[in-house]
């Protein structure tokens, strides 16, 4: 078995660019259409665009007759200072080139490679690192059918996956891996591409975004599937809708492969949602309300149950306590889709419980429900994080199903305490799961399916380059956010335009991590402003940004933080900016340049890249704080140059040697020791403020994923602290510098390495390396 030396994978990555290349075009649209059938029932069918990237169709179809639905689609041109179009740069992408009778998709861990079987009838796939080390090898052939390849421990990074057969036809990528487990599933097909016919190339599949078939009828479960349009030749889609079961009366038990759960049978009414006590918790004034009949779940949904509707291993008693206990270490989006597919297995429309409905069964009925202590006690409600409780008759609170900061519950300690709210990221894992149902077997009004909210894929990010063109929004769409009372609206156009607000100007960007505006005219209204991102999926994210603020002839400087979300607007005005730069000219010019905005392969990291900002520097008298009045977490960092150091309420977060990229990233990694040998990676994004007495982050770790505190720099005998921030015993557990060379965090190991597991995915440097 021939082996494909380094040299070989470097040249094969540059053909292979090349193979894909084409000149910068402006924004098109063009017609596609996609053959939809749902087998058994009319129903009525959805068709959705991620925002500002088509247009779509809603249409009755009959039951077993296929209908054509027609679709728009926005061609975008790739990046200017791309050399060549990256091969695998949007999530999913399907790849391809011209004549290799091979392409390629991606849906997070799970890679799948379609082969055209009379050019691969004998063939080795091999995964190697972008230096040329061979990570595995196998061989397959047509005769199997399909096959599958799976590793696990592979390391974050990007990986060329290529493809030889005996006959010696070739095809190659790139694609991304966020880390640990890698499945390759090898399909052989017949056609020269799936999705394909004739000589059409598949570089056009995905370039239009990951788009929405939704399937309703009223007396069915709805169901909801993903796909990337291509021009030509759209692979049919088929659905069979499974029928709406009769609920029985009163509190009933189900059973699903052997495993049992009980759904109590409320009432419902009328009742205060919220606190009315003299202690209540923060954000729980009371409101009116009023919920419908539904059932809910006697306890949360427990690992047995877990496994029984998502598959995999079942429960092992010696590796748990109890295998009835809640399942617990999954994320909104992880509870959603176990709701789903519960939903589609039953009949029943199973769905994650509201605010309302989980406040008013901890009111009223107790007695018949099993709640969790500590964290443990921790549940998923389907309401988006507000300040106010919202009222009226069944709420779902604001922002119905939109991917944002999301509430979690907790009764621990009834009395008051079981009117507390809490925020959780979305991408954040750890709440459980009670599952409610209502008693007609619909959906509260406003409340979105648990099928139609799949969880974004952030597995992959585009080529490093100074035009991250996941920003532009055209004419029809705006970036926008009112987090945390702050506002802001961004619009974006690919050949540089920008605006601020209503500030005209130009825009880049730097190793995806920074979005920088530069107004057309700079005074003490009009700055340039730089928001450190992460993008959650096409059309929502997370920023910070150093601000300056004239108020009244004083100027407040601080850091602007929030979610923006991609909407659709209806009166966006391109600006007229004569004189437009590039990316990189616009970047170079900037007086910060090197400090802030300089490429960097963000895949290897090299020495010259890495640094220590000497502005988190906080010495040994003082610590940076966040201080949650009314919360029980309370945050404090220690930062020397030999160690970062960041705890919880006193608990390891993250720990150990320390760098910084572009002022902007931080990596934190610890060793390993004792129970946990293994080298532990966290990262974040950070502004400092112009002070430099405070700093805001954005964290990339599993359970809080988006997440964004505020920290201050504070005095170790600071009275502010000691007041309040008091252990068990009476002394100020946040007052001492936090203790150097301790294990890893919490989360690096066991049950908990999900939730601490390291999300950041480095964008690989465009054809010809970082520059």
């Amino acid at each position: 078995m021939s082996i494909t030396k380094p040299k070989a994978i470097a040249a094969l990555l540059l053909a292979l660019a090349l193979a894909g290349s084409s000149s910068a075009q402006d924004v098109v649209e063009v017609d596609a259409q996609i053959p939809v059938t749902v087998v058994n029932t009319g129903a009525t069918v959805t068709i959705t665009p991620p925002v500002g990237w088509g247009t779509g169709e809603t249409a009755a179809v009959t039951a077993n007759n296929e209908r054509m639905f027609n679709i728009k689609l926005i061609k975008r041109p790739e990046p200017e200072d791309v050399q060549a179009p990256p091969v695998l740069s949007v999530s999913h992408r399907p790849q391809a080139r011209m004549g290799t009778g091979a392409w390629v998709s991606r849906n997070r861990s799970n890679v799948t490679l379609n082969l055209q079987s009379q050019l691969y009838q004998n063939a080795v796939i091999s995964l190697h690192s972008l230096n040329g080390k061979r990570i595995l090898s196998t061989r397959v052939t047509a005769s199997q059918n399909t096959a599958n390849i799976s590793r696990t421990n592979i390391s974050a990074g990007v990986y060329l996956l290529s493809v030889k057969s005996a006959n010696g036809n070739s095809y190659a990528t790139r694609i991304t891996h966020t880390g640990n487990k890698l499945n390759i599933n090898v399909a052989f097909n017949n056609a020269a591409n799936p999705f394909l016919s004739g000589s059409m190339a598949s570089v056009e599949g995905g370039e239009y975004g990951e788009w929405t078939i939704t399937v309703t009828n009223p007396g069915y479960i709805t169901q909801s599937d993903k796909f990337f349009p291509v021009l030509v030749n759209n692979q049919q889609r088929s659905f069979t809708l499974a029928p709406v079961e009769e609920i029985p009366s009163g509190t009933f038990t189900e059973t699903v492969n052997g495993v049992q759960f009980q759904m109590l049978y409320v009432q419902g009414g009328p009742f205060r949602l919220g606190c009315e006590g003299g202690s209540c918790p923060p954000n729980t004034a009371a409101v009116d309300a009023t919920v419908s009949p539904y059932f809910i779940g006697s306890r949360t949904v427990s690992r047995n149950l877990w496994q029984a509707v998502m598959g995999g291993p079942a429960c092992v008693q010696s590796q748990w306590n109890d295998c009835n206990g809640p399942q617990g270490g999954h994320t909104w989006y992880d509870a959603l889709e176990f709701a789903c597919k519960l939903s589609q297995m039953t009949g029943k429309n199973y769905r994650m419980m509201t605010e309302a409905e989980f406040e008013f069964a901890a009111k009223n009925h107790t007695s018949s429900m099993t709640f969790g202590t500590g964290m443990g006690g921790e549940e998923w409600a389907y309401n988006t994080w507000n300040e106010t409780l919202t009222g009226g008759t069944d709420p779902v609170g604001v922002r119905s199903g939109v991917h944002d900061q999301k509430t979690r519950r907790n009764a621990q300690g009834m009395g008051d305490n079981i009117t507390g709210r809490l925020i959780r990221s979305i991408e954040g894992v750890g709440p459980a799961l009670r599952l409610t149902l209502s008693a007609d077997n619909g959906l509260p009004p406003n409340y979105i399916h648990p099928c139609q909210l799949p969880a974004p894929d952030m597995s992959n990010e585009p080529v490093n380059t100074y035009r991250d063109m996941r920003w532009v929004t055209g004419t029809n769409a705006r970036w926008f956010s009112s987090s945390f009372g702050q506002t802001l609206s961004i619009m974006v156009w690919e050949d540089g335009t920008a605006r601020l607000g209503d500030t005209p100007g130009q825009w880049f960007t730097s190793n995806n991590i920074n979005f920088v505006f530069v107004p057309s005219t700079i005074n003490q209204f009009n700055t340039i402003r730089r928001f450190a991102y992460i993008f959650l999926n096409e059309s929502v994210g997370t920023y910070l940004s150093p601000v300056s603020y004239n108020m009244g002839g004083s100027v407040t400087h601080m850091v602007s933080s929030g979610r923006i979300e991609k909407e659709a607007v209806s009166n966006g005005t391109k600006p007229a900016i004569t004189n437009l730069k590039r990316g990189e000219d616009l970047a170079r010019e900037q007086p910060d340049f090197e400090t802030y905005y300089k490429m960097v392969d963000m895949v290897n990291m090299p020495a010259s890249a890495r640094g220590q900002d000497e502005r988190l520097l906080d010495g040994p008298e003082h610590g940076w704080l966040q201080i949650n009045r009314g919360s029980a977490h309370h945050y404090r960092k220690d930062i020397d140059p030999d160690e970062f150091r960041f705890v919880v309420s006193g608990g390891m977060l993250a720990n150990g040697s320390w760098f910084t990229v572009n002022n902007t990233l931080i990596r934190i990694t610890h060793p390993g020791s004792g129970n946990n040998p293994q080298p532990y990676v966290v990262n974040y994004l950070y502004v400092v403020n112009h002070d430099e007495n405070s700093f805001n982050h954005n964290s990339f770790v599993g359970y809080e994923r988006g997440d964004m505190r505020i920290f201050r720099k504070t005095a170790n005998n600071s009275t502010d602290i000691s007041d309040w921030w008091q252990n068990s015993n009476g002394t100020c557990g946040g007052c001492a510098e936090i203790a150097k060379g301790q294990g890893p965090s919490m989360y690096a190991s066991g049950g908990n390495a999900v939730a601490g597991r390291n999300t950041f995915v480095p964008a690989p440097c465009p054809v010809g390396g970082c520059r």
